[in-house]
């Protein structure tokens, strides 16, 4: 039974469990009735001999073997049967009058249960020889011996009785079997086996146990036991360590807390309702010689077995005999009366009724009596060093159990060792309340301890003793009015009021504790103890009703009580999924139609419709990646705004962390779909996943509301390998399904590819056009004017990179910009002219940039780039192994030819090669036009060339800006190029890198200016062109190295050209 200080100590344990066990736990008094259960506990230690599960029916199931002459005082009829096995009127009448809630004990029939037990706990030991190696350690499990011993127990009970726990090491075995009525109401079973045998880890020696929960509530543990043997000091000492060891190292299974009514989880000895701790414990006698022992007892056994009388000399035969002592040969003494008691033909003697064995200083319960101050069990409990906290046991009033000569009565060893006589075997027992006592006067004792020493320390306690100290006291007249005192009336009355309390409220009784003199197979004798538990049982019909009541109680609080949130779509009839059906799901978010890095919002409404505050927030999820958590993709964008705004600052808070609305408040959440990551992009475009999603928008103790958001993906070209990009149909990326079937099928179709990607060409050729036109514009609108300003592409320190870096644009507002690459992306996806997508009021110089931009972009989400990883590598390789023969470097003319050569394995990759280093010199003509110095006196001439003078850069680019040629159409220029059919011109001015023809860079300011703004495009475009897989080394030198490597072979390309 759990005591009402220990219901109330773990309120934190039961607050982490679910909200309706803890509500059927409070009402337990509504479901839980007090019962009765007759326990019987028997140890015996059968030292391995054969025939001794033959006398298991006698002495444990009924209760034969008891001699009365040797038990110390006569064994009453109240004392073996239970006082609540009362019958006809007084059982009528104890039923009548008792509580409503009392659920009668059931009453076991005479003949098949004449005790009435509820359980019946045997604890064995030595079922096989432990002296022996080969049993010992055995490497299997020999069940034969277990289950000779089932069977035996299992004939002996009387019908109905199931075997509920079992547990064997060895040779110690615990079978506990429980009554039809009981054997229902057992739960949360486990078992544990502890060895302290050799070596402190060998079953020989050791420990079985066993847990079980009766009737839902209470926690019982059993623990067989066989300690270490031995009469010497080290013994006494291993008998407690092996004791120690079981308490800390038996460990049951955790009982599950939700099912049963308990407080915690009983996984270790201590924190049961009740235990019971018997076997072999092996504690002897200490400080009486073995023969000083063996002759008083000698004297109280001698009358019957000393083989004076004849008749006694018969019983002592007969016992030498077993097989011709009962029919059965079964080693017992051959005459019971009908109270199954043996009875012995001897001399009458006076009763127990005339004389008090406690009072005669010749009975035999008072030399027991002057015995058991020599046990060493007793002794160690009183020292603290075993079995000291709570464990307590019933009255000694039997013989020792140890050592008897086999086949006969009360003859203590007679062998050459002549062992002492010893209670080496018990049952002892504890409830919750024993130690939770003995730890409570602990506890005190320790404080008491404690203050003692603190006075010494501050010397109080030579101040009490001080002979200053006066008393004022007259013996003559102090205390005349007031009754004497007497001290011995004062404490009995104290104790025995306190003890009477004590009984009244334990809940085990024990109701006899004997031993079996007259069973003769084995070197022990079998003890047994029959308790009754009183105890609170679970009646199932009663719980089923109140935990419908507590169900239905707490799912109207929580409906009342929890918060409650309204989720509502905004524009439902905008966003709805047509795909799915004209009724789809109102709460679903439809973004329609999503492309590339455009963003698409949508918004939704949530009020606090409860009668609570109420927190949310939005619940991870599994993420993109494997093993990653995630409230939202990647690809998503949450923003919460209140309505009303208590903190004051009414601005747009991230989806991250919890937003609180007060009941009637209402928050919009704005929900924007943007796709960027390229990684995402690619698979998009494969089909490989999808646009959708669900939300988890949680309220903390509330519900959860699931979003459903989802959006139509739009192919684009950007995120695909070249390959595939000359695989697009004319029509553009945005006519392709994003399924891996149609992609399977335009790359099928071998006729449509292109030479290289459309997209590339119209890029580059537009880009050149516009910048061409930029510079015009730019001469014809700002030179000559008041206005002194300079143009991007002269401005420092980053105008030799324009129009490829955001520091030189002139359109810096990211708003105006997003429209603006939105169509320009939309006109690549769709096959569009990029030369007209923008409004006419944009001028050529933001025209040039914004599609610079989306060139970079779209180098970029190349998958494998425009020059591989391989053959950059093939490419360094040569370069590293120039370095290392320091070979001259290559001419540009060289350069050029040995990059186009390694690109030759793919046209499409060298195409777009071509085009972008095409347009990069294009663009390098245009802004950084190179002037020669003419010396004076003297016209220029250009030694390579044959002929007149070409016109200088500067004016030949002027008239090509007044006379434009019309632009080639995308397949001529591209089969132009393609075929090979331009060569660049060498310059006369070449820069440091390339010969030594090269005179002075501050000879001619242009030339400086131009490999400057050559280097810094080749830089700018050597991270684009080049695949993004290249390897980068963590050294800054090697870094360096790389970089100067890759902008090696863009830079050659950037030099004057011509067309032949």
């Amino acid at each position: 039974m759990v005591s009402s200080e220990e219901q109330s100590a773990p309120e934190s344990s039961a607050s982490a469990h679910p909200p309706l066990y803890r509500a059927l736990k409070s009402r337990r008094a509504d479901y839980v009735r007090p019962q009765t259960i007759r326990i019987k506990v028997g140890t015996w230690n059968v030292a391995a001999r054969s025939g001794t599960d033959r006398d298991v029916r006698e002495w444990f199931v009924k209760g034969k073997g008891v001699v009365r002459q040797l038990c110390g005082h006569k064994v009453s009829d109240d004392q073996r049967t239970s006082t609540d096995n009362k019958g006809g009127k007084e059982q009528e009448e104890d039923e009548e009058s008792g509580d409503e809630k009392t659920v009668p004990f059931p009453r076991g029939d005479k003949d098949n249960n004449p005790e009435g037990i509820g359980l019946y706990v045997l604890g064995l030991q030595e079922i096989v020889d432990i002296n022996s190696p080969t049993e010992t350690l055995k490497p299997y499990h020999d069940s034969a011996p277990v289950n000779k011993w089932k069977k035996a127990v299992q004939d002996a009970l009387p019908t109905g009785y199931q075997l509920v726990a079992e547990s064997q090491l060895v040779g110690l075995l615990l079978l506990i079997y429980a009554s039809p009525s009981v054997a229902g109401n057992i739960s949360s079973v486990s078992n544990s086996n502890v060895a302290t045998g050799l070596l402190g880890y060998v079953g020989n020696k050791g420990a079985v146990s066993a847990r079980l929960v009766l009737g839902q509530t209470t926690p019982l543990v059993f623990v067989n036991c066989h300690l270490a043997a031995g009469s010497d000091k080290g013994s006494l000492d291993r008998r407690n360590w092996d004791a120690g060891q079981i308490l800390s190292r038996t460990k049951f299974n955790p009982v599950d807390i939700q099912h049963e009514l308990v407080d915690d989880s009983i996984e270790t000895i201590g924190k049961e309702d009740v235990a019971f701790w018997f076997g072999d414990l092996n504690y002897r006698l200490d400080h009486i010689p073995a023969n000083d022992v063996r002759n008083v007892l000698h004297r109280h056994t001698l009358n019957s077995y000393d083989g004076t009388d004849k008749s006694q000399g018969q019983s002592k035969a007969q016992s030498d005999s077993p097989s011709q002592s009962t029919p059965e040969g079964d080693g017992k003494a051959d005459s019971s009366n009908q109270d199954g008691e043996e009875t012995l033909d001897i001399p009458p003697c006076l009763s127990d009724e005339e004389v008090d064995p406690h009072t005669d200083p010749s009975s035999l319960q008072t030399t027991i009596s002057s015995l058991i101050p020599h046990d060493q069990l007793r002794i160690q409990q009183k020292q603290g060093k075993a079995f000291q906290n709570g464990w307590r046991e019933g009255p000694i009033t039997f013989l020792p159990t140890y050592k008897y000569d086999v086949g006969r009565v009360a003859v203590f060893d007679t062998s050459e060792k002549l062992r002492g006589p010893s209670w080496c075997d018990r049952i002892l027992y504890r409830t919750r309340q024993d130690r939770l006592s003995y730890e409570q006067q602990e506890k005190e004792a320790q404080e008491a301890k404690r203050k003692d020493e603190e006075m010494k320390k501050s010397g109080l306690a030579q101040a009490v003793s001080d002979d200053t100290v006066l008393f004022d006291y007259d013996p003559a007249t102090d205390g005349a009015n007031e009754d004497e005192y007497e001290p011995s009336e004062a404490q009995s009355t104290g104790n025995l009021s306190a003890e009477a309390q004590k009984i009244s409220n334990d809940p085990v009784r024990l109701e006899y504790y004997q031993s079996c003199q007259a069973i003769l197979t084995s070197d022990h004798k079998p003890l047994q103890a029959v308790f009754t538990l009183t105890y609170e049982s679970v009646i199932p019909e009663l719980k089923a009703k109140v935990h419908q009541e507590v169900a239905w109680e707490l799912d109207r609080a929580e409906n009342e009580s929890r918060p409650g949130l309204t989720v509502v779509v905004d524009d439902p009839e905008v966003m709805r999924d047509t795909s799915r059906g004209e009724d789809g799901d109102a709460n679903a978010i439809d973004f329609g139609s999503v492309a590339y890095n455009i963003p698409v919002s949508r918004s939704l409404t949530v009020a606090n419709t409860g009668s609570v505050p109420a927190t949310f927030y939005f619940a991870e999820i599994p993420g993109f990646a494997k093993d990653t958590l995630r409230a939202v993709p990647p690809w998503l964008n949450i923003q919460v705004e209140k309505k009303v705004d208590h903190e004051g600052d009414g601005k747009q808070k991230p989806h991250t962390g919890e937003h609180s609305l007060l009941p009637g408040e209402l928050a919009t959440i704005q929900i924007i779909v943007h796709v960027r990551d390229m990684n995402h992009v690619r698979v998009l475009n494969y089909g490989e996943v999808k646009l959708e999603e669900i939300l988890v928008l949680r309220v903390k103790d509330g519900r959860d509301h699931f979003i459903s958001v989802h959006g139509k993906w739009l192919p684009t070209c950007f995120g695909l390998s070249v390959d595939d990009l000359t695989h697009m149909p004319e029509e553009g990326a945005r006519t392709l399904e994003a399924t891996p079937e149609a992609w399977a099928r335009q790359r099928e179709r071998a006729s449509a590819r292109l030479s290289a990607p459309r997209e590339l060409f119209r890029l580059t050729e537009t880009i050149s056009e516009l910048t061409e036109r930029a510079v015009a514009e730019w001469s014809m609108t700002k030179s000559g004017s008041d206005e002194e300003s300079s143009p991007p592409w002269l401005s420092e320190p980053y105008g030799m990179k324009w129009p490829f870096t955001k520091e030189t644009w002139t359109l810096q507002d990211q708003e105006k910009r997003a429209p603006l690459l939105a169509i320009a992306h939309e006109a690549l996806d769709t096959n569009k002219p990029l030369n007209s997508i923008f409004p006419p009021e944009v001028p050529a110089l933001q025209y040039v940039e914004i599609l610079s931009e989306v060139l970079l972009a779209f180098l970029h989400s190349l998958s494998d780039g425009i020059v591989t990883t391989a053959v950059w590598q093939k490419l360094e390789q040569d370069m590293i192994a120039r370095e290392k023969a320091k070979m001259p470097p290559r001419t540009w003319e060289e350069v050029q030819t040995w990059v186009l050569e390694n690109l030759s394995y793919s046209p499409a990759h060298s195409v777009s090669f071509t085009f972008v280093t095409f347009m990069l010199g294009h663009i390098v003509n245009e802004v950084a036009p190179m002037r020669q110095q003419e010396p004076p006196g003297k016209p220029p001439s250009d030694p390579q060339q044959d002929g007149p003078s070409p016109p200088s850069p500067a004016k030949e680019g002027q008239q090509q800006r007044m006379n434009p040629p019309p632009p080639p159409t995308p397949a001529s220029t591209a089969a132009f190029i393609a075929a090979g059919s331009f060569r660049r011109r060498a310059r006369t001015v070449t820069s440091s890198s390339s010969s030594s023809e090269t005179p002075s860079s501050g000879d001619n300011p242009s030339l400086v200016r131009r490999q400057a703004v050559e280097t810094a495009l080749a830089t700018v475009f050597s991270s684009y062109l080049i695949s993004s897989d290249v390897p980068v080394p963590s050294k800054d030198k090697e870094k360096r190295a790389l970089e100067a490597r890759k902008r090696g072979i863009i830079e050659p390309f950037l030099k004057t050209f011509g067309v032949d």
